[in-house]
């Protein structure tokens, strides 16, 4: 799944960091030239629909033999473009001559008895070409490993695994994932937290990682996305990626073309926001950089009123699926550099009040380079007594540059590091314990959870 028109905020993701942002013209993602039309089809086997760019110059489906001077599959990774329990999207990337797009699975590494074809694309951008492949299926075993394979006769890449999510309906879900986010500056760093987060993790390796965005200095520059696929190659070959989107990366059709996504029910609500169901948790992800050029209309607007549709429905199945988490990237309560730039500030009074009416239990963001707790709030950042109220965590710290830490009136715990969380959800209980870089756990930012009462 792809958007129909974006734009590329290159000043936005450079202003909105370290400096007092301002709102950007909206422009598009491309050099001049008339870029291909939207390109849709429907995967073989599935319900969701795929949709390519409208910045494409190039667009193959289907092809199982082109073949270029480099067509050797790179930056290989999965990702969830629709119910994680029966579906998997396989991206890569080869030279762009290259436009054979197969991927073999099965249900043992030596018995990939399945085949399954997709497209590959060639986007133009202010920075140069890139192209990827992209193949979705669907039809799978709830709870179950798969195996497989991308790229085409006599050039597959190493055999890789992911493991699709529990059926839905189940009390005895025991569900492991990681959080980290902010790698922007350093792949090294990067590359050495998602290691530890492996050993640390042990027997109970995480099924899945959610990232709270800014992956990379600058969306549009591919070479940027290479270092960041080298970076998360200890854990992208073992789980999907859930991806929130950054500031950084700038709404660009590199971070387009390589996360195949959830949609939020129409090809104009791109890919940026959407919730999707694992276990016992039910995920809300939301763009809070969005590509309108009103700010505000389009977080205040669109997407408010798609989260408030959406957390209505869950509120009829909190029973079967208990908790709820919402992930973006900008922290609204922090007591870091970025806790009253305008766009926090929208953000603070846009989603809390929603996160507070439907009980939201959990709030992962990024964008302040620190680890964070906040007390148990309301939808105004009030410490809640006598009831549950929500609690936000920070993992902005895997790689860019450290920020200091300061007073705010709802902060529980904070400490300038790198760091990474390991998460696991039942049906009874929701712990988070964050780790330092170094694998040591944080103590004073430990949280466990029991359900809410109905």
């Amino acid at each position: 799944m792809r958007v129909a028109r974006f734009a590329a905020l290159a000043a936005l993701a450079l202003g909105c960091d370290d400096d007092a942002p301002g709102a950007a013209p909206e422009t598009t993602d491309g050099l001049p030239g008339e870029p291909l039309a939207v390109t849709t089809y429907t995967p073989a086997g599935c319900v969701h629909r795929v949709s390519a760019p409208d910045s494409l110059v190039e667009f193959t489906r289907g092809d199982t033999a082109t073949l270029g001077a480099a067509p050797t599959p790179t930056n290989v990774h999965v990702t969830w473009p629709a119910a994680p329990t029966s579906t998997i999207a396989m991206l890569w990337q080869t030279d762009p001559a290259t436009r054979a797009t197969v991927v073999q699975y099965g249900t043992a590494p030596d018995r990939l008895d399945r085949t399954a074809t997709g497209h590959a694309m060639t986007a133009r951008s202010l920075f140069g070409d890139s192209s990827g492949h992209e193949v979705h299926v669907c039809g799978l075993a709830p709870d179950t490993t798969y195996y497989y394979r991308v790229g085409a006769e006599g050039h597959w890449s190493a055999v890789q695994s992911f493991k699709t999510a529990p059926a839905p309906g189940g009390s005895g879900y025991d569900v492991n994932f990681a959080v980290s986010g902010d790698s922007r500056d350093d792949f090294r760093v990067l590359r050495a937290v998602q290691a530890r987060m492996l050993s640390s993790a042990g027997a109970r390796q995480p099924d899945f990682e959610v990232f709270t965005g800014d992956a990379v200095p600058l969306g549009p520059v591919q070479s940027s996305w290479d270092g960041w696929f080298e970076g998360v190659a200890p854990t992208t070959a073992r789980m999907p990626f859930v991806m929130a989107h950054g500031n950084h990366e700038a709404l660009s059709v590199n971070y387009l073309m390589q996360f195949a996504l959830p949609q939020a029910g129409s090809i104009e609500q791109d890919e940026l926001y959407y919730s999707f169901d694992y276990g016992p948790v039910h995920f809300v992800v939301i763009n809070d950089t969005p590509y309108r050029a009103d700010y505000e209309g389009g977080l205040q607007g669109t997407q408010r009123a798609w989260l408030r549709a959406d957390l209505t429905a869950h509120r009829a199945r909190r029973r079967e699926v208990p908790w709820l988490v919402a992930v973006h990237h900008k922290a609204p309560f922090s007591s870091s550099n970025h806790v009253d730039d305008f766009d926090t500030v929208i953000v603070r009074r846009t989603l809390p009040p929603l996160y507070e009416e439907f009980g939201v239990d959990v709030v992962f963001n990024g964008h302040d380079h620190d680890f964070e707790i906040s007390k148990e709030l309301d939808g105004q950042g009030r410490e809640v007594t006598g009831r549950r109220g929500t609690v936000y965590f920070v993992s902005g710290g895997a790689g860019a540059g450290l920020y200091g830490t300061g007073a705010s009136p709802w902060k529980r715990y904070a400490e300038s590091v790198t760091n990474f969380l390991l998460v696991r959800a039942t049906s009874t209980t929701f712990e988070v314990v964050p780790h330092r870089g170094d694998g040591t756990v944080i103590a004073e930012g430990r949280l466990r959870l029991t359900p809410r009462q109905p």
